[in-house]
């Protein structure tokens, strides 16, 4: 059964659903270091392998990764399929880390509003400071 772009829905990884779009994964690949005309090469070659090897009308966003490492690989960008591939990975843990640095951050400080009284009261009683009136 032969697809049309328009009709192939992507269900992303949050489960929300889209049209497939050829050029948002163009996009993607050539954000990745592939060049553009490469980028929009391999995008053709999946929008194809798709449309034929879809029995219906919906895939998964993981599987279009996949698809994606795989034909970086077959075209000898191994270095690329593997930092392509490692996405999810890093996402996740990019997002542990901000979350980690948040709460240590938060545990080690004052609000600013109490720093800045501290520092008002301390240069109002320094005749010299920051505060002092002349």
């Amino acid at each position: 059964m032969q697809n049309s772009s328009n009709s192939i829905i992507v269900r992303k990884r949050n489960n929300r659903s889209e049209n497939f779009d050829i050029d948002k994964l163009t996009s993607s690949i050539s954000r990745a270091g592939i060049p553009f005309t490469m980028a929009k090469d391999i995008s053709a070659s999946i929008h194809e392998f798709i449309k034929i090897n879809e029995n219906n009308n919906m895939i998964g966003s993981n599987k279009i990764r996949e698809f994606v490492i795989n034909e970086l690989r077959n075209r000898n960008q191994t270095t690329i399929a593997e930092s392509y591939s490692g996405y999810s990975k890093n996402k996740v843990t990019r997002m542990r880390e901000e979350q980690t640095h948040d709460i240590k951050h938060d545990s080690k400080t004052i609000p600013i509003s109490e720093s800045h009284q501290k520092q008002f009261a301390k240069d109002k009683d320094n005749p010299t400071g920051s505060g002092a009136k002349r």
